[in-house]
Protein backbone atom coordinates (compact mmCIF):
# COMPACT_ATOMS: atom_id res chain seq x y z
CA UNK A 1 0.00 0.00 0.00
CA UNK A 2 1.58 3.41 -0.74
CA UNK A 3 0.95 6.34 1.99
CA UNK A 4 -1.57 8.17 -0.74
CA UNK A 5 -3.59 5.01 -0.50
CA UNK A 6 -3.55 4.84 3.29
CA UNK A 7 -4.35 8.56 3.46
CA UNK A 8 -7.06 7.83 0.86
CA UNK A 9 -8.85 4.85 2.91
CA UNK A 10 -8.07 7.10 6.54
CA UNK A 11 -10.14 9.93 5.15
CA UNK A 12 -13.20 7.68 4.60
CA UNK A 13 -13.44 6.46 8.72
CA UNK A 14 -15.29 8.55 11.05
CA UNK A 15 -11.86 10.72 12.66
CA UNK A 16 -13.13 10.10 16.09
CA UNK A 17 -13.03 6.52 16.11
CA UNK A 18 -10.47 4.97 18.44
CA UNK A 19 -8.28 2.38 16.98
CA UNK A 20 -7.12 -0.28 19.64
CA UNK A 21 -4.03 -1.09 17.44
CA UNK A 22 -2.79 1.59 15.63
CA UNK A 23 0.18 3.90 14.33
CA UNK A 24 2.17 7.12 15.00
CA UNK A 25 4.93 8.24 14.86
CA UNK A 26 6.55 7.75 10.81
CA UNK A 27 10.10 7.16 10.41
CA UNK A 28 12.24 5.73 7.64
CA UNK A 29 11.98 1.96 7.21
CA UNK A 30 14.87 0.19 8.64
CA UNK A 31 14.11 -2.65 5.62
CA UNK A 32 14.19 -0.33 2.84
CA UNK A 33 15.56 3.37 3.70
CA UNK A 34 13.48 5.18 1.01
CA UNK A 35 10.04 3.73 2.27
CA UNK A 36 8.05 4.61 5.06
CA UNK A 37 7.17 3.24 8.47
CA UNK A 38 4.77 4.06 11.31
CA UNK A 39 5.52 3.18 15.07
CA UNK A 40 3.01 0.97 16.58
CA UNK A 41 0.55 2.65 18.69
CA UNK A 42 -2.52 1.41 20.64
CA UNK A 43 -5.36 3.97 21.59
CA UNK A 44 -4.76 6.66 19.14
CA UNK A 45 -8.11 8.05 16.92
CA UNK A 46 -7.96 7.80 12.95
CA UNK A 47 -7.91 11.59 12.98
CA UNK A 48 -4.45 11.08 14.70
CA UNK A 49 -2.76 8.42 12.26
CA UNK A 50 -4.37 10.55 9.39
CA UNK A 51 -2.01 13.54 10.66
CA UNK A 52 0.92 11.31 10.92
CA UNK A 53 0.32 9.97 7.37
CA UNK A 54 -0.22 13.64 5.93
CA UNK A 55 3.05 14.92 7.55
CA UNK A 56 4.99 12.47 5.92
CA UNK A 57 4.36 13.27 2.48
CA UNK A 58 7.36 15.61 1.21
CA UNK A 59 8.82 15.39 4.48
CA UNK A 60 12.47 14.09 4.57
CA UNK A 61 13.51 11.58 6.98
CA UNK A 62 17.13 10.03 7.71
CA UNK A 63 17.74 6.53 6.93
CA UNK A 64 18.81 3.91 9.68
CA UNK A 65 22.53 3.96 8.76
CA UNK A 66 22.98 7.70 6.99
CA UNK A 67 21.03 8.86 3.35
CA UNK A 68 17.97 10.89 3.43
CA UNK A 69 15.22 9.95 1.84
CA UNK A 70 12.02 12.01 1.01
CA UNK A 71 8.75 10.55 1.23
CA UNK A 72 5.95 10.96 -1.18
CA UNK A 73 2.71 9.74 -2.27
CA UNK A 74 3.86 6.58 -3.97
CA UNK A 75 5.94 5.71 -1.01
CA UNK A 76 5.14 2.35 0.21
CA UNK A 77 4.35 1.98 4.17
CA UNK A 78 5.20 -0.38 6.86
CA UNK A 79 4.48 -0.83 10.47
CA UNK A 80 7.42 -1.55 12.56
CA UNK A 81 9.24 0.21 15.51
CA UNK A 82 12.25 2.29 14.78
CA UNK A 83 15.26 0.42 14.21
CA UNK A 84 13.34 -2.81 13.48
CA UNK A 85 11.86 -4.61 10.48
CA UNK A 86 7.93 -5.34 10.57
CA UNK A 87 5.13 -5.99 8.08
CA UNK A 88 3.86 -4.06 5.24
CA UNK A 89 0.55 -2.10 5.91
CA UNK A 90 -1.61 -3.31 3.60
CA UNK A 91 -5.59 -3.46 2.70
CA UNK A 92 -6.52 -6.40 5.37
CA UNK A 93 -3.81 -5.23 7.92
CA UNK A 94 -5.68 -0.90 7.61
CA UNK A 95 -9.11 -2.96 7.80
CA UNK A 96 -7.99 -5.10 10.72
CA UNK A 97 -6.98 -2.08 12.38
CA UNK A 98 -9.72 -0.02 11.28
CA UNK A 99 -12.62 -2.09 12.59
CA UNK A 100 -11.11 -4.39 15.36
CA UNK A 101 -13.51 -4.48 17.66
CA UNK A 102 -13.06 -1.78 20.57
CA UNK A 103 -12.71 -2.36 23.68
CA UNK A 104 -12.74 1.35 25.26
CA UNK A 105 -16.99 2.07 25.35
CA UNK A 106 -18.74 3.26 28.08
CA UNK A 107 -21.39 2.36 30.34
CA UNK A 108 -24.43 4.50 30.40
CA UNK A 109 -27.72 3.22 32.28
CA UNK A 110 -26.85 0.09 31.52
CA UNK A 111 -26.35 0.00 27.89
CA UNK A 112 -22.91 -0.10 26.54
CA UNK A 113 -22.23 2.79 24.07
CA UNK A 114 -19.50 3.55 21.40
Amino acid sequence: MTLQELIDRLKQAHPARVIPHGFHDPHSYRGYYDELAFQPKDNVTVAEMLADAESAIGRTFAGYKGGDYVMGPYTEVWLAEYGCCGEQIGARLLEYMLNEPNDMLTVSGGRREN
